[in-house]
């Protein structure tokens, strides 16, 4: 009787303490052994903020930083995260499940994958807050795409060498095939050629398709002859481009001699240079001073339509007296651009937009009406195409004669 006494003391004493512990974790909602939900406390839902939803991310952007908008708790004890990514939006595919991150400061918890995910695919992410006791639910669900990002280097400039000097006056520029990685789209080269370093006095600009190895352009108009020019090149798709290349120079060929000119169109003639494809004599200037007699120090080069610019390179470029635009601080301009037509079988002539220092292409939008202001006949005239223009560049004339009185050759350009 007194070991069965003994033993149903030693049973009472456990269940008494056992029931003190459980007394315990219910009233002390710090511990760490604290057993189910704690009545009462609510965690809100957080915010799956970045990648955000529609996110595109590179594979040079990884691994991927993920950023959390922190849930909130009414209840005492600190809140950590659990982040699932998935193939599919119903998380039925779950490929990365992390739990325990610890909530950070500034209302924002980051985590840095441990991994990198496969590019070219989508995936989906969402999060939840729980504090060992309570859990919240899950955030709505962000979508993102990780994509192998289109890279293109520069192209490597073969011919001409750098300061080369040449026997023609069209030169055929020549690179190797540029290097990319990613899914780029059809290749095309861009050869750019100027009448200065800076690649500011453009006088062509011309894209060509990606040949074999290497990729080779001429120029399909002569440059001005025993001129130095520069060039670079630039490769591309339909949407991504590599930086340029760097800039060679070349000395162009001598010219072949000038042959002298048939009379200017109608009748009469004098004024002017030997060299000009238009007779002064025949030419009514509508707009600026009269450059019939002014020296003809410039040598105008090939006219072209590049783009959506008109270019008129000549020999003195960037090399005419820099002038103050009126009284505007800091701008200044070097000449301007003169264009003649034939209206109603008369010959008109007036100076058109200004260029600034080494400038030589202008906007085509910045020929014909609206250029000329209220000069008739030309106020109204815009070039049509395959109309034969006038063209010529001097010192600045528009508004009168400003520094120097210089000008180019007229030549003729067929719109």
């Amino acid at each position: 009787m007194r070991m069965r006494s003994s033993a149903s003391a030693f049973v009472l004493v456990a269940l008494t303490a056992l029931a003190g512990c459980e007394t315990d974790k219910s009233s002390s909602p710090l511990s760490p052994t604290v057993a189910g939900p704690i009545a009462g406390v609510d965690i809100t839902q957080p915010v799956a903020m970045q990648p955000a939803n529609n996110s595109q991310i590179a594979t040079v952007q990884q691994p991927i930083t993920l950023t959390i908008g922190n849930a909130a708790t009414n209840g005492v004890r600190p809140l950590s995260y659990t982040i699932e990514i998935a193939s599919d939006i119903t998380f039925a595919s779950i490929l990365v499940r992390q739990t325990g991150i610890p909530s950070g400061a500034e209302g924002r918890t980051l985590y840095q994958l441990s991994q990198n995910l496969q590019p070219e695919r989508t995936y989906y992410w969402h999060v939840m807050a729980q504090d060992g006791a309570n859990a919240g639910v899950y955030s709505e669900p962000s979508m993102f795409r990780v994509y192998t990002p289109v890279i293109i280097h520069a192209p490597i400039q073969m011919d001409p060498t750098d300061g080369a000097a040449l026997t023609t006056r069209q030169p055929t520029m020549t690179v190797a095939n540029s290097q990319f990685s990613g899914p780029a789209g059809a290749i095309r080269y861009t050869f750019e050629v100027a009448t200065d370093q800076a690649m500011a006095g453009r006088v062509a600009f011309d894209t060509v398709d990606q040949q074999t190895s290497r990729t080779s352009h001429t120029l399909p108009q002569p440059l001005l002859g025993s001129t130095r020019y520069f060039w670079r090149v630039r490769a591309g798709d339909a949407t991504n481009s590599s930086p340029w290349s760097s800039v060679r120079s070349f000395v162009t060929g001598a010219a072949a001699p000038t042959p002298q000119p048939g009379p200017g169109p109608g009748p009469g003639g004098g004024g002017g240079s030997p060299n000009d494809a238009l007779s002064f004599g025949n030419i009514t200037i509508v707009k600026g001073e009269n450059i019939a007699n002014w020296a003809v120090t410039s040598t105008m080069g090939a006219v072209r339509r590049i783009g959506t610019d008109f270019c008129t390179p000549h020999s003195k470029a960037g090399q005419w007296p820099v002038l103050g635009f009126f009284d505007i601080p800091g701008v200044t301009v070097e000449g301007n651009q003169w264009m003649f037509a034939n209206i109603g079988g008369r010959w008109y002539g007036g100076a058109g937009e200004w260029l600034r220092p080494g400038q030589t292409c202008k906007t085509i939008d910045h020929v014909g009406s609206g250029v000329f202001y209220d000069s008739p006949p030309m106020n109204n005239w815009h070039p049509s195409p395959g109309e034969t223009i006038g063209v010529a560049v001097s010192t600045p004339a528009r508004s009168g004669q400003w520094g120097t009185a210089e000008r180019s050759n007229i030549v003729l350009f067929v719109w």
